[in-house]
């Protein structure tokens, strides 16, 4: 499956005060992984958002590996990990951007998100998205 890739620097707000990224960092990051990914690839859902239907995380987990700290550049590769009508389940690794092409693997988790109807309700993900993910995902036009 082809990656979604998003880049991100680490800001001082993003840390504890030993210096290292607070863990809670990493699950903010794969949510702006997401919604960057709808922004470039299905911008409809935001009509679908201002009317009620949204996208809820499930389930969510992430395992850490390395530590980050301020200033670091980090490459999160979000995947699909697997695609239903009324769920999406996404592969996130967090590499560290290191001096040259060394990249060091941070972190790795995973996040399942389900469509609601504005009753909050599982419901079938609209068209759009699910052909964005799903063609994006297989590299196809």
């Amino acid at each position: 499956m082809r990656p979604f890739e998003h880049r991100l620097a680490v800001s001082f707000s993003e840390t504890n005060l030993v210096g290292n990224v607070y863990f809670a960092n990493y699950f903010l990051w794969q949510g702006k992984c997401r919604e960057e990914f709808l922004r470039l690839h299905a911008p409809r859902v935001l009509q679908d958002f201002k009317v009620g239907f949204g996208m809820i995380t499930k389930e969510c987990s992430c395992v850490y590996y390395q530590e980050a700290f301020a200033f670091d550049e980090i490459l999160i590769r979000m995947t699909l990990a697997e695609l239903t009508r009324t769920s999406i389940e996404m592969h996130f690794e967090y590499f560290r951007l290191d001096p040259g092409p060394m990249r060091t693997l941070l972190a790795e988790g995973r996040q399942k998100a389900i469509w609601v109807s504005p009753q909050h309700t599982p419901t079938v993900i609209p068209g759009y998205l699910y052909e964005a993910v799903e063609h994006f995902a297989r590299g196809t036009p």
